[in-house]
């Protein structure tokens, strides 16, 4: 069976597998749940005491409380990605067996900001990793072979970009040369694309 929350595919495995366990937490708590999950997809601060807290006072274990976390979150990026709305949202999640309340509270949390989880989706649409700093160097370029030996001949650019890596969660280095030419080419190149992901269509990003 395909899920539009799953972009039209079959539902992961290890998402049938682990959304039982959102059935041990009560409606009220999963919407609270959910709004923490919401605000960590928008980047904005939550409170990881309160949420294992939560988890705590329904019972689950650890393990059970990264499970729930994790459904929660594919859910409601997927939904949001895809542009799912509301109640074929609730018929797909109740088909993966949710019961109606609890997954009612996901919905009522995930309306209450529906537009700032649109903006966060496509600000993120395109992102890997989170530049944390950019280090240079310029140096100059001297000919050889056929070319006057010791003249300049050109300028060079080293750069170290350092970055939060998305994936492993760790921050990570790239440093790479390049001409001052390149370089030029290159920022027009960036502010392009820049500029066509901001005024692109939402729905052409995700």
């Amino acid at each position: 069976m395909r899920f539009k929350f799953c972009g039209n595919h079959e539902c992961p495995e290890w998402i049938l597998s682990e959304i039982v366990v959102l059935t041990k937490i009560s409606a009220i708590r999963l919407r609270v749940l959910a709004g923490q999950i919401i605000a960590k997809i928008k980047g904005l601060p939550y409170d990881l005491a309160k949420i294992e807290k939560l988890c705590l006072d329904s019972g689950l274990t650890p393990a059970e409380t990264h499970s729930a976390l994790a459904v929660l979150e594919f859910v409601i990026r997927g939904a949001n990605k895809h542009r799912v709305e509301e109640a074929e949202l609730m018929k797909e999640i109740e088909q993966l067996g949710l019961p109606h309340e609890n997954t009612e509270s996901i919905i009522k949390a995930m309306g209450k900001d529906r537009e700032g989880l649109i903006a966060a989706t496509k600000n993120s649409a395109l992102r890997i990793s989170r530049p944390i700093g950019i280090d240079y160097l310029i140096g100059f370029i001297a000919g050889s072979g056929q070319q006057k030996k010791g003249a300049i001949v050109g300028t060079e650019i080293k750069l170290k970009i350092s970055y939060q890596d998305g994936v492993e969660k760790m921050q990570k280095d790239t440093e790479f040369a390049i001409e001052r030419e390149d370089l030029s080419q290159l920022i027009s190149d960036l502010k392009t694309v820049s500029y066509t992901h901001l005024t692109l269509p939402t729905s052409d990003l995700v």
